[in-house]
């Protein structure tokens, strides 16, 4: 087990995109929801393969989404549901090694606290972007605060988290692999239970189809 293993969460810890599904759980009822998803997926795919600016794909959803904090809180209850079928099983695992992994996300903190938290990951190892609420409590923009705003990519926050020891990272994304690339991750392992992204296989040295098969290799 390497000192830091740093989990992408989308696509990855959870089977879904946990902004594409927030923001379609919101307009579900919509007789265009099925061309909304379609235009959805398209920004989602784009920024995760690295054809657009990931921040900018990030954005660029959000003009879709209409909520509130309540249905933050109603959505957490569907991502529970959704949690990627390896990491279920190796519960036991990530329980043991809790205070090795971080979570660093392109998503939202308040999305994916109530999810790992069940696993004994705390809120102060998720590096994500936060929502900013309008005053009448309605979902606005993205919090310039947060560090992943800040750094706006993944290898630039990495860095600035000045991580000791070996780091390993597991994700589905271009901006996974670019942690790896860029010097900043000891081992990238692509994951492909929720989906293959083959220009994300080919950007990797490591595969792989489950966790299982991560914690075979570090075994």
């Amino acid at each position: 087990m390497p000192d830091n293993l740093i989990i992408d969460f989308d696509s990855t810890f959870i089977s879904l995109e946990s902004l594409d599904e927030f923001i379609l759980n919101n307009i579900s009822n919509s007789a265009n929801s099925s061309e909304l998803r379609a235009k959805i997926e398209k920004i989602t795919n784009q920024g995760m393969e690295g054809i657009i600016d990931f921040n900018f794909s990030v954005n660029e959803r959000l003009k879709y989404l209409s909520a509130n904090r309540d249905s933050i809180k109603s959505f957490s209850k569907i991502l529970k549901k959704n949690i990627t079928n390896s990491f279920l099983s190796n519960k036991k695992f990530i329980i043991k090694n809790s205070n090795k992994i971080l979570i660093i996300s392109g998503g939202f903190t308040e999305l994916i606290a109530p999810v790992v938290e069940d696993f004994q990951i705390k809120k102060d190892q998720i590096y994500a972007n936060e929502f900013m609420l309008n005053k009448n409590g309605m979902i606005k923009t993205i919090s310039k605060k947060t560090l992943s705003y800040k750094h706006r990519t993944k290898a630039h926050l990495v860095r600035s988290l000045n991580l000791k020891g070996s780091t390993h990272i597991i994700g589905d994304g271009m901006t996974d692999c670019e942690v790896w690339r860029k010097g900043y991750a000891d081992e990238f392992y692509a994951f492909t239970e929720n989906i293959k992204r083959e220009v994300v296989v080919r950007c990797s040295r490591q595969v792989i189809d489950c966790l299982d098969d991560y914690i075979k290799i570090i075994s």
